[in-house]
């Protein structure tokens, strides 16, 4: 218990140092705890109530949803900051004031098995699983596998019912499902490719009713009849009068965009499971937002100007935004900066995954430009060129911050889409866009 009350004293002042020096460095002081204490995890006090977030898409989101949620609700609520390795889960560890009521703990799936053995989450919501970057998560059996072994025993899963592959994640566990039975306006027919073709069960072809997004939608298997389970937790979209309506319960759209719709779905539904009534979650909803440095959206004079995260080598993340935006009405200039800056330093970003990207969707009247920074650039032109943009609506620039004086002015909207490491660059890049906005004669 020695090294445990040290590694909690040093931890303390790497997070009080990095505050004086105004650096940012959230996963640093539970680096510092664990090297002094390896079992500082096993040894930090836990809340009553642990609730883990994993899955490919959506898990940074959920989080924050959550803590505001509960914080408003009245708990003490811990949360690790989207850095949801060891480091990450240590330094929340080190964050709380005597014990928390509630952590609200995001997990990397690959770290799900090593996690839980340190902290055994009471409720676990599995988003979805998609390919992810080849770096870390790109085969989802091998990511999957982790999750499965992972899981402990008496842990309540919160699962998207509308991915079959999520869905196999609860075999022989207790699962509480939420989805979405209808058909969606606007669903695409099609999609660029799905990881899920053939059924779990018996590997025959599926066949999908509906699709909501790539793999994740109504379907059913032909030869065994394996299918959706039934929603708990029922959601319909009333796009007319901006609801979510969750088993009939109406509560506010707070954005429409379909995979924030289902972040906020699993939210509804742990908040449920949690014994909170309609009034107390309305309300408390009503309160929330989606994290600035996923979506920002400001109007500087007669422009919308949105700032939205796109996340790199995740081509279903990308697309997703990429679709969201093309529904979105009004003519448009987009600006695309995909380089990941955790890679520019040597250069060795692989590209291939921009091929899995559903770049076509660009290829829309509303769209009057399309402008590309970053070191990548050109390899993004050669892309939107094979995916039948034409020429002459692409501007390439090597530097993201000469992206600004390509914009035209009389568009209605200008859509930012920065990767996951690039929020500070893309920060830099809105005030240089309101600079031409406002320098307009």
């Amino acid at each position: 218990m020695i090294r445990y009350h040290l590694a909690r004293i040093a931890g303390k002042l790497a997070k009080f140092g990095l505050k004086i020096l105004h650096r940012r460095i959230p996963y640093y002081p539970g680096y510092i705890a664990l090297k002094i204490c390896p079992n500082f995890i096993e040894l930090s006090k836990k809340p009553k109530i642990i609730i883990g977030v994993t899955g490919t898409n959506g898990k940074s989101t959920i989080c924050n949803l959550l803590k505001e949620s509960l914080e408003s609700l009245g708990n003490t609520v811990i949360n690790n900051d989207g850095f949801n390795i060891n480091t990450g889960i240590a330094s929340m560890f080190l964050s709380q004031k005597g014990v928390a009521d509630i952590a609200v703990m995001e997990v990397d799936e690959v770290t799900t098995e090593e996690i839980f053995k340190k902290v055994k989450p009471n409720y676990l919501i599995c988003t979805n699983l998609f390919r992810d970057s080849m770096k870390s998560n790109s085969n989802i059996d091998y990511v999957s596998s982790f999750i499965v072994k992972g899981i402990p025993k008496d842990t309540k899963l919160i699962l998207n019912a509308d991915d079959l592959l999520t869905v196999g994640l609860g075999r022989g566990k207790k699962n509480i499902y939420f989805g979405i039975e209808e058909a969606l306006e606007n669903s695409p027919s099609k999609t660029l490719f799905s990881d899920l073709i053939y059924c779990p069960k018996c590997d025959s072809k599926l066949v999908y009713k509906d699709i909501k997004n790539y793999h994740i939608g109504n379907v059913y298997c032909p030869n065994c009849g394996y299918t959706n389970p039934k929603r708990d937790y029922n959601g319909k979209i009333d796009y007319k009068d901006n609801y979510l309506i969750v088993n009939k319960e109406k509560y506010p759209l707070k954005s429409n965009s379909i995979f924030n719709i289902y972040n906020y779905l699993a939210v509804i539904s742990l908040l449920k499971e949690l014994g909170y009534n309609y009034e107390q979650i309305n309300d408390s909803i009503n309160k929330t937002k989606i994290t600035n440095s996923r979506f920002e959206e400001e109007k500087i004079k007669d422009i919308t100007l949105i700032n939205h995260m796109a996340k790199g080598q995740n081509p279903v993340a990308t697309s997703s935004v990429l679709e969201y935006l093309v529904n979105e009405s009004g003519s448009k200039n987009v600006l695309i900066m995909l380089d990941d800056t955790q890679d520019s330093k040597y250069s060795s970003e692989t590209v291939n995954w921009y091929y899995d990207i559903n770049f076509n969707i660009l290829n829309n009247k509303d769209i009057k430009k399309i402008i590309v920074g970053g070191k990548r650039s050109k390899d993004v032109y050669v892309r939107l060129l094979l995916a039948g943009i034409p020429k002459a609506k692409i501007i390439i620039e090597e530097s993201e911050y000469d992206m600004p004086k390509h914009i035209d002015l009389d568009v209605e909207k200008i859509f930012l889409l920065h990767d996951i490491t690039s929020y500070d660059q893309s920060k830099i890049v809105v005030s240089l866009i309101k600079e031409v906005i406002n320098n307009e004669n």
